[in-house]
């Protein structure tokens, strides 16, 4: 196969379909693309009990192994840049090269909550989570507002996005994660940067490349460049 084998991993709420648009060209172009929904998510939402970033990671390590991707890329947005260090962890053999995009990095033992949100943002969701039996979701406005507000609100892939969303397991979120044995891999990183993101401010995604050792590329999108610049995100991959 001359193409490249690319493998995309979700973020918080969402699942395998929000990467159908970056999917589409890549394969076009002859590359061999596979997409995940973790545990809790997209068509595997009723396996919310299973959701971890353990159970996450081998997730998509499963899924690369019976796609028989050996040598991936492995795209993490948002949340999934807690997932896709484990991945490399769990199939270094099988992981070519990391992208993060608008992806949280997490420090050795750190959790997805404690590293991202704000202190006097976490008893809130603490507190959404207890009420919705252990899995948070915000409401429609604030996701558009938080994750897709490069797309005016009545936007086809806006409305198609948030019909989609589901609501996200909060175990993931309060784990800590080991990250000693992924800092130690000898693995390409890459870091892409959202521009005009309100969930991971551009600042805080420059502290996360530094984290991996990059400086980070820099994309002029909101949050969730897979929905509104699907052609432009999958140009900078295939550049890979």
């Amino acid at each position: 196969m001359n193409g490249k084998q690319f493998v995309f991993v979700h973020g918080m709420s969402h699942g395998a379909w929000c990467w159908e648009h970056v999917e589409a060209p890549l394969r076009r172009a002859g590359h061999a693309t596979l997409a995940v929904d973790l545990p809790g998510h997209g068509r595997r939402a009723h396996e919310r009990a299973r959701a971890s970033v353990g159970g996450y990671a081998r997730a998509v390590a499963d899924a690369m192994m019976l796609a028989g991707f050996d040598r991936a890329i492995v795209v993490g947005h948002s949340m999934g840049g807690v997932v896709i260090p484990k991945v490399a962890e769990l199939v270094p053999s099988r992981v070519r090269h990391l992208v993060f995009v608008a992806a949280v990095v997490l420090p050795d033992g750190g959790s997805l909550l404690a590293t991202q949100v704000p202190a006097p943002a976490r008893p809130l969701l603490a507190g959404l989570a207890a009420s919705g039996g252990g899995a948070v979701q915000y409401p429609a406005v604030v996701e558009h507002a938080r994750w897709m507000n490069g797309l005016p609100p009545g936007d086809p892939r806006v409305v198609a996005a948030l019909t989609r969303l589901t609501p996200q397991p909060f175990k993931p979120w309060v784990e800590r994660v080991a990250m000693r044995g992924f800092y130690a891999l000898d693995v390409p990183r890459t870091y892409i940067r959202c521009l005009r993101d309100q969930a991971v401010l551009p600042a805080r995604a420059a502290e996360y490349a530094a984290r991996l050792g990059v400086a980070p590329v820099d994309l002029d999108t909101d949050h969730g460049p897979m929905l509104s610049a699907p052609d432009t995100l999958a140009t900078i991959l295939a550049r890979l």
